[in-house]
């Protein structure tokens, strides 16, 4: 299946890792994606895992993207809380788990079905909280690697270096997100399919990148003071 979005002729099914800093609108990528692939193939469904940002916040951007509430209704939230001995349903498509805990990640992810958006927006965050890093990672890797759906992962470059460059190594695409003063430009460092040979900016509402920002903030304090309080 190919697919055009952002000047990206994506083929599909496809791993893409959004790579590059904190605060570099990664996120904001795979929500847009979403709500494009879904006006054309109403069909999927979507997985997201509320990492570093809320679920209110996320629900926002989509409605700012303009994703309705039929289209809000297939997406499962799994909402990242390191507290959780177990993956819980709290609500209907809302789930809360310890996604840092390897074999929560292994089951979450097994939600998935055959035709699904899968959205790990800071898979960083997980890092931080995980006491098996690498065992993480080779649990997302053996499910990324049957390459039944359309998945995004996010990671800040800076940080875990070897576990960032194994995920880049099993990526089908790996686009790096960078600031320029105000501006985020995205440049392709690998892609399977059609891609700008230059760097591309990525436009976005800025308050709604502000907003965000601000509850990626707080929300990943909170999570680390979190982990901390639990060790």
């Amino acid at each position: 299946m190919r697919f055009g979005f952002w000047g990206f002729g994506f083929e599909l099914p496809a791993v893409t890792l959004l790579s590059g800093p904190m605060a570099a609108a990664k996120p904001l990528f795979a929500q847009r994606f979403i709500v494009e692939f879904l006006n054309v193939h109403p069909e999927y469904d979507v997985l997201y895992f509320a990492t570093s940002s809320p679920v209110c916040g996320v629900l926002r951007n989509l409605r700012i993207f303009g994703m309705d509430d039929e289209g809000i209704r297939g997406i499962t939230f799994l909402d990242y809380q390191p507290s959780c001995a177990q993956i819980e349903r709290a609500d209907a498509g809302y789930y809360i788990g310890n996604f840092s805990e390897p074999e929560q990640l292994k089951r979450a992810l097994d939600m998935a079905g055959q035709k699904s958006i899968v959205v790990i927006p800071s898979f960083t965050l997980l890092l931080i909280g995980s006491g098996e890093k690498e065992r993480l990672v080779d649990v997302l890797l053996d499910w990324l690697g049957r390459g039944r759906t359309v998945s995004f992962v996010a990671v800040n470059s800076a940080m875990f270096g070897d576990h960032n460059r194994k995920l880049a190594e099993n990526a089908d695409n790996v686009l790096e997100f960078l600031k320029r003063r105000d501006e985020v430009y995205i440049r392709p460092l690998k892609f399977r399919g059609s891609a700008p040979r230059e760097d591309i900016p990525f436009e976005f509402p800025r308050e709604m990148f502000e907003g965000t920002k601000k509850e990626v903030a707080e929300r990943t304090a909170r999570i680390i003071r979190e982990k901390k309080v639990g060790r």
